[in-house]
């Protein structure tokens, strides 16, 4: 799926796997590796890990114009347990927003990082004692 954008100079395409591509570089540029992970709609991270390729992400990655041609774009992202989701999710999005003006020029965009899931170390306790005491 790409986003067609018409003006007076023509037609032009801009593919998911670019916007794929602005997000991991936001990820990467904001140090936020640790932070928050691009994933599929059922929670499953992709992309950061291995480093493949953009194009899985960009299968998940919904960027359209509304009826007031606004550009929309709509990803899935898991973030670590006890972070601040309002504060990383802010920085990422203010950043694809500037990265975006760069593609459209200045322009409403509307952007939704819907958090699939929470990652956390799942610490226990490990030397926990139990004991029994029978009496007769």
């Amino acid at each position: 799926m790409s986003l067609k954008i018409e003006n007076e100079l023509g037609q032009m395409k801009i593919s998911n796997t670019i916007i794929a591509q602005t997000i991991y570089k936001g990820v990467e540029n904001l140090n936020l590796e640790d932070k928050i992970w691009p994933a599929t709609p059922r929670g499953r991270q992709i992309g950061m890990v291995s480093r493949f390729t953009d194009s899985e992400l960009s299968m998940y990655i919904n960027c359209c114009f509304n009826e007031k041609r606004i550009v929309v774009l709509e990803f899935n992202a898991i973030v670590r347990f006890g972070i601040s989701i309002k504060k990383t999710t802010r920085l990422l999005s203010d950043f694809i927003y500037k990265n975006m003006n760069d593609y459209f020029g200045e322009g409403n965009v509307e952007i939704t990082i819907n958090i699939v899931g929470v990652k956390s170390k799942q610490k226990a306790r490990r030397n926990t004692k139990v004991m029994y005491r029978y009496e007769a």
